[in-house]
C-alpha cells in the first residue's frame, strides 16, 4: 500500500474489522489495522460510512508539502492548528507552516490539524460531525460512530423496524436513517430533556416521518407484541446514568420487554459495562440468549456489545 496514498480512518475500538469489511465489500478498498481504533486504507472510498469518526492523511513533516497533501480534501484552507505538547516546537512549526503555505493559525476554527509526532494531518471537514452535522447531546450520549458499529452488528435490512428503548437524543435511529434508505425507527426515553433533544435532532434532519420519538418506560413499552425487527440500545451503566443496584432491577425488566416486542426472527444488540448483571439477567430470561459478544472501547469505558436472539419461538 503506497504510503502517500493512504487514508488513516478512526473508529471505536472493537469495530475495526467491521469497518475494514465494509471498505472491501462496498468499494473494493483494501485496508489494514494500524492500531486499536485506527485503520489504514489504500484510498478514501467515495462515501465515508458512519462508523468512521475522523480521517487523516500521512505527512512527512515538511510544511512545503502540505498544500499538495491537503488540497484533494480541502481545496482552500482558511485555518490550521498544530498538535504538539512542546510549546516551543509548536510555535516554530506554526511559523514555518504559515510562511510556506500562507495558511492562518486558527486553533479554534481549523480545517486541518497537523500532528507532527505521528506524521499525519487530520482533515476537519471529513470528521463525523462535519459530514453529518452536530447533534444535541447529553453527558452520557452514545457517540455516533459507536452507534454505527452497534447497528452494523444488528444487520438491519431494508424495511425493518428499529427500536432504541433507552433512546436518549435518538442517536441510534438517526445513524440508522443516515445509512439505511427506508425502514422506521422508535426512540423512547423516560427523560423529558432527552426526548426534547431527540425530537429536535430528528426534526433538524427532516426525519420526522421515519423516526418516532416518544417519552416512555423501557420496562413497560407502549408497543405491540412481535412488532420490532431489531432492538439496538446503549443500556444505562456507569456513574453518569443509573447505578449497579438500579440495573439489577432494570435489566431484567428491559429484557422482558425486548423479548415481548421482538419479531420471531428478531435480533437485539445491547451495550453495557454492567456485564455481570446483564449476563445474569439474560440467563434468567429463558426466552433470550447471547449469540455473540464484542468488547468496545471509547471515552475511557470498555463496555461489551451483546448480540441477543430468541432461544425459543414466541407464543402467539
Amino acid at each position: 500500500m503506497p504510503e502517500d496514498n493512504r487514508a488513516i480512518l478512526t473508529c471505536a475500538v472493537g469495530f475495526e474489522d467491521l469497518l475494514r469489511g465494509d471498505l472491501m465489500e462496498q468499494y473494493a478498498v483494501r485496508s489494514r489495522q494500524m492500531s486499536p481504533g485506527e485503520v489504514s486504507a489504500e484510498q478514501l472510498p467515495p462515501r465515508l460510512n458512519t462508523m468512521i469518526d475522523t480521517v487523516a492523511v500521512p505527512w512527512d513533516g515538511d510544511p512545503a508539502n502540505l498544500p499538495s497533501i491537503v488540497s484533494p480534501h480541502v481545496p482552500t484552507v482558511s485555518g490550521f492548528r498544530v498538535q504538539s505538547a512542546d510549546p516551543a516546537a509548536r510555535d516554530e512549526l506554526i511559523d514555518s507552516v504559515a510562511a510556506a503555505t500562507g495558511w492562518v493559525n486558527r486553533p479554534g476554527a481549523w480545517q486541518v490539524n497537523l500532528d507532527p509526532a505521528r506524521g499525519r494531518v487530520e482533515i476537519g471537514p471529513l470528521a463525523w460531525a462535519a459530514r453529518f452535522g452536530r447533534m444535541r447531546r447529553l453527558p452520557a450520549t452514545t457517540p455516533p460512530p459507536v452507534a454505527a458499529g452497534l447497528l452494523r452488528l444488528a444487520k438491519l435490512k431494508p424495511g425493518m423496524t428499529l427500536l432504541d428503548p433507552c433512546g436518549g437524543v435518538a442517536t441510534v435511529p438517526i445513524v440508522d436513517a443516515i445509512e439505511r434508505p427506508d425502514g422506521h425507527g422508535w426512540s423512547i426515553d423516560a427523560d423529558p430533556a432527552a426526548v426534547a433533544d431527540a425530537a429536535a435532532n430528528v426534526a433538524e434532519r427532516d426525519l420526522i416521518d421515519r423516526i418516532d420519538v416518544r417519552r416512555g418506560d423501557a420496562a413497560a413499552l407502549d408497543l405491540p407484541d412481535l412488532s420490532v425487527d431489531r432492538v439496538v440500545c446503549d443500556l444505562p451503566f456507569g456513574k453518569k446514568v443509573g447505578s449497579n443496584q438500579e440495573n439489577r432491577v432494570l435489566y431484567p425488566a428491559i429484557l422482558r420487554e425486548v423479548e415481548r416486542v421482538l419479531t420471531p426472527d428478531g435480533r437485539a444488540v445491547l451495550l453495557t459495562d454492567d456485564k455481570r448483571f446483564f449476563e445474569q439477567a439474560v440467563q434468567r430470561a429463558r426466552g433470550l440468549k447471547v449469540v455473540a459478544e464484542r468488547v468496545v472501547r471509547y471515552n475511557k469505558v470498555t463496555p461489551t456489545a451483546y448480540v441477543v436472539r430468541r432461544s425459543r419461538r414466541p407464543k402467539r
